[in-house]
């Protein structure tokens, strides 16, 4: 299934699918939004911010997957990789960055997100301290895979895996580690896609705000590969794998 870079014109089309894809997911769906059953466009507002942002990161990378209807292109995944740490390979991807300026998208209509529980809106900026280990020394060099969705007309139709796998080739190119946080039930796609093993979760610790949040398992694909349990877990599981790409 084919991906590319995705442009500023996909907006409209990458926030529809992201609203769909994570409508009912624990995190995005359930815990940050309680009320978008009340208020369903307003969830749309969340996604155009949180796209906007990741625009104006120069380390960010926006992919989407495609496909073709009626001869015309349709957005079905969207995806977005940072990579992470201050190694030359991390230098060379900001400086690679293009700036599309300020005036890149329109104003939106409100800002008031009727759906949103305010106090989770920063829920995983705030969760951050109990699991920044994870991503510790050698891993702080790392493609990351901070979000990954594909529509719910689409999954289980091929166009999640190239969506991963356009950050792991880079990961194996530049010699280091790839990671996701993956949402409930996401943890043997990621396997199946590359990912060598679990190595911890973002919902645990004491006092974490993530505590209860379903999901979170942190997987991360190490330079070279690794052997041992990791990649026998992965064997294991690449057949019965499921699941939409999601974090």
């Amino acid at each position: 299934m084919p991906v590319r870079t995705a442009l500023p014109t996909d907006e409209p089309a990458m926030v529809g699918v992201l609203t769909k894809a994570f409508f009912h997911e624990d995190l995005f769906g359930i815990t940050i939004h309680p009320h978008r059953n009340q208020y369903p466009e307003d969830v749309r507002i969340f996604w155009h911010e949180k796209l906007r942002k990741h625009w104006s990161t120069p380390t960010d990378r926006l992919i989407v997957a495609t496909t073709t209807e009626g001869g015309e292109e349709k957005i079905t995944g969207v995806a977005v990789w940072e990579r992470q740490g201050d190694d030359e390979g991390a230098r060379k991807v900001k400086n690679e960055w293009i700036d599309i300026g300020p005036n890149a998208f329109p104003p939106l209509p409100t800002t008031h997100n009727r759906a949103l529980d305010p106090t989770k809106a920063t829920i995983l900026e705030d969760a951050f301290p109990h699991f920044a280990s994870l991503w510790a020394g050698p891993r702080a060099s790392n493609w990351y895979l901070s979000l990954c969705g594909v529509h719910p007309s689409y999954q289980k139709r091929g166009f999640g895996p190239p969506l991963v796998h356009w950050g792991l080739e880079r990961a194996r190119k530049e010699g280091v580690h790839a990671s996701v946080a993956a949402s409930d039930g996401n943890g043997k796609f990621y396997l199946r896609c590359g990912f060598d093993e679990v190595v911890g979760n973002v919902t645990t610790g004491e006092g974490n705000p993530l505590s209860g949040v379903a999901g979170g398992d942190v997987l991360f694909m190490f330079p070279g590969g690794k052997e041992g349990e990791g990649k026998i877990l992965r064997r294991f599981n690449i057949i019965s794998a499921k699941g939409y790409c999601g974090s």
